[in-house]
């Protein structure tokens, strides 16, 4: 059941969805879509009356099906079948909107917000609850030495969700012979790597990061994911990954 405070924070939006407008996902307040049934709301807050008529369309977005996971994905650190999937997921989504070459892409460990998604249908809330978070993706360019250190910082926090083009050995709390694309770093190069703005603003300890150059996506990082288990279903293809310790290796 809603509270009473979460349905005045959603009148405004249902008065605007009975004005006939269409609003992306990625506005709604994802911590409010669980809508309970009520036995009968206009008996006891006119608020409720005025929010009745609308119940069914919100729980029919946030219900709808949009793709299929063929295994569970679970989390867990260093490496998982979830992380690896929502990296690589926001590499191949976050490349085909920037015409800068990524090198990698990285999500922080606790901004997945659920232990897994279960093998079976995945709903467009259920990546709400994966993804709650308003964080948009960004891409950040750092030197070769500026890289190294994120990575360290990645291993110093036991190892967070990395595309596949990540590979390192934990070992401390350091991100050891660490190699992006098959290659090792090169302390005068330039990267560019794909992470949630919550990072790139320096949460996780990563104030580092703050002043350095980035491209603003303009896109939800949720949203992001929701773009790549649409375009798998359109392909007739399932969200899957898996996790073998290729890309985060425990050190001797």
């Amino acid at each position: 059941m809603l509270s009473r405070n979460s349905l005045r924070f959603l009148l405004p939006l249902l008065l605007l969805i009975s004005c006939n407008k269409y609003y992306q996902p990625a506005s709604a307040d994802p911590a409010n879509y669980r809508i309970a049934a009520a036995d009968d709301p206009t008996d006891e807050d006119p608020l409720m009356a005025i929010i009745a008529p609308y119940k069914n369309t919100l729980d029919g977005q946030m219900n709808s099906v949009i793709g299929e996971v063929s295994g569970r994905l679970y989390k867990e650190k260093p490496e998982s079948p979830l992380g690896n999937w929502v990296a690589d997921a926001l590499q191949a989504e976050t490349q085909t909107i920037s015409k800068t070459i990524i090198d990698a892409s990285v999500q922080n460990y606790g901004g997945l917000r659920i232990p897994e998604l279960p093998e079976g249908p995945i709903t467009l809330g259920k990546i709400y609850e994966l993804m709650p978070f308003d964080n948009m993706q960004v891409i950040v360019e750092m030197s070769g030495t500026m890289t190294q250190r994120f990575f360290d910082l990645v291993a110093a926090d036991g190892g967070w969700p990395v595309s596949k083009e990540v590979q390192f050995t934990l070992k401390g709390n350091r991100a050891d012979r660490l190699t992006l694309g098959g290659k090792p770093i090169d302390p005068q190069a330039t990267y560019h790597i794909a992470l949630p703005d919550y990072i790139a603003n320096g949460g996780g300890d990563a104030d580092f990061l703050i002043d350095l150059p980035r491209e603003n996506t303009g896109l939800f990082v949720r949203d992001l994911l929701i773009r790549h288990v649409k375009r798998l279903t359109e392909q007739g293809l399932p969200v899957s990954a898996n996790s073998k310790g290729q890309r985060i290796i425990w050190g001797d």
